[in-house]
């Protein structure tokens, strides 16, 4: 062999050797072992999935039920509702909390009680209040289950206690919750460790405590729920956030939910980042307004752009944001122009952009408008006085026997004079 020869495999072997260091940078990293029979690890805001195991698979799902629960209450009631309790939600296996019937409690109260100590009387309760009964909220549990595009759950009550066709998986979970996180309440309610309820028929307070002990395991979990029952195993849906980056991860059936759940947490933290283009409430630019007191009009993203980015997930997208001219007068949250997050050259996410104030007309143009206005009234009124002064005239005319042209007498009649 040659010595360019040699140099040039060298050469060769070289740019092997860093191509594939390349692509061992690019790939996923090794997800890490949990004991849970499925597990998915979820970005809150995306929805991107960083672990998947059988996160589709369909199981029984035990409390973790009430967060559907949860956010159809949300949905359809007021926080400050009272809900009185029913013979059916006394009846009821449930720990914790002790109910009578007729007992009365305050929707945003019941849902503590539903999340924090997993009351399964305030499951019904809620069920009845908002439905009427527990199969037809169930009929609506499902449903909304539909709206979302969950093709692995089917809920035949609203606490989980094991039932025929009550099931879902890791993944529709994480869903569930990435919606319930939409609400503030639900999401107060699942960060606190403890907190304190108003029983109002019996003029008493009482402090619940949070069977979610993985809230004092790290400052950085914020939620979500646990839940257990035989056919189930342990279940858990947990959630954390660092600097600004909420996770959601879930483990069921696992011989340590809190392990579990942590580890997967720490892994997303650790191995991805996310990336965001656009904040809800943010102006991501200026619509140019037509005729306007103000020139712009702030454009305000409604709903947050992002994206994660790591080892095996699509480079960092770029933001396109298109604007409209729109003509003053502009409405406050008037649509002036959508937002889009392209990836790889393909739309994944997109927001309306609303104007941030109103814009009235300018001043000069209004003036403007009425002195035009009052002109051509001026106009028409001028051009009505010239005609109905030749009308009179015309008429006189002819009275006296003229022309209304010419002025002259008619062919054939004698002249006056």
């Amino acid at each position: 062999m040659t010595q360019c020869s040699r140099r040039a495999l060298i050469g060769a072997l070289c740019l092997w050797i860093v191509a594939a260091t390349l692509r061992g940078w690019a790939q996923a990293p090794q997800p890490p072992a949990v004991s849970a029979v499925a597990a998915v690890l979820m970005d809150a805001t995306t929805g991107t999935v960083l672990v998947d195991k059988a996160m589709h698979q369909r199981r029984p799902i035990a409390s973790t039920t009430k967060i559907m629960t949860a956010l159809l209450a949300l949905e359809s009631s007021n926080l400050d509702e009272m809900v009185t309790i029913g013979e059916d939600a006394v009846k009821v296996e449930s720990p914790g909390l002790d109910f009578t019937p007729g007992e009365r409690m305050v929707m945003s109260d019941l849902l503590a009680a539903l999340l924090l100590k997993s009351s399964n009387s305030a499951a019904i309760a809620i069920a009845d209040h908002i439905s009427g009964s527990v199969p037809a909220f169930a009929k609506k549990m499902n449903e909304r289950a539909a709206s979302l595009g969950l093709k692995d759950t089917h809920l035949a009550n609203p606490h989980g206690l094991s039932a025929p066709d009550h099931y879902s998986s890791a993944y529709d979970l994480a869903v569930m919750t990435r919606e319930a996180l939409n609400y503030d309440r639900f999401r107060e309610i699942v960060a606190e460790k403890m907190t304190e309820i108003a029983r109002p028929d019996r003029n008493a307070k009482e402090i619940i405590t949070n069977h979610n002990k993985l809230l004092w395991r790290a400052d950085y979990v914020d939620g979500v729920k646990t839940g257990w029952v035989r056919d189930s195993g342990h279940c858990l849906v947990a959630s954390a956030t660092k600097n600004g980056w909420q996770l959601i991860s879930v483990v069921l059936d696992s011989g340590d939910t809190y392990s579990d759940a942590l580890v997967l947490l720490n892994f997303g933290f650790a191995n991805y980042q996310q990336k965001v283009f656009a904040r809800q409430g943010d102006a991501v630019g200026r619509a140019r307004v037509r005729l306007g007191r103000l020139s712009f009009v702030p454009a305000i993203c409604q709903q947050t752009l992002a994206q994660v980015t790591g080892p095996g997930l699509p480079p960092a997208g770029r933001l396109q944001v298109s604007l409209k001219t729109p003509k003053a007068p502009v409405a406050q949250g008037e649509a002036v122009g959508e937002a889009q997050l392209s990836v790889d050259g393909q739309v994944v996410a997109s927001s309306p952009l609303l104007a941030g104030e109103q814009v009235p007309r300018s001043r000069v143009i209004v003036a403007i408008w009425w002195l035009v206005k009052l002109a051509a009234l001026l106009l028409v009124a001028a051009a009505g006085i010239r005609t109905g002064a030749k009308l009179v005239k015309a008429r006189r005319r002819r009275r006296r026997g003229l022309s209304p042209q010419s002025g002259r007498p008619y062919p054939g009649r004698p002249g006056q004079g």
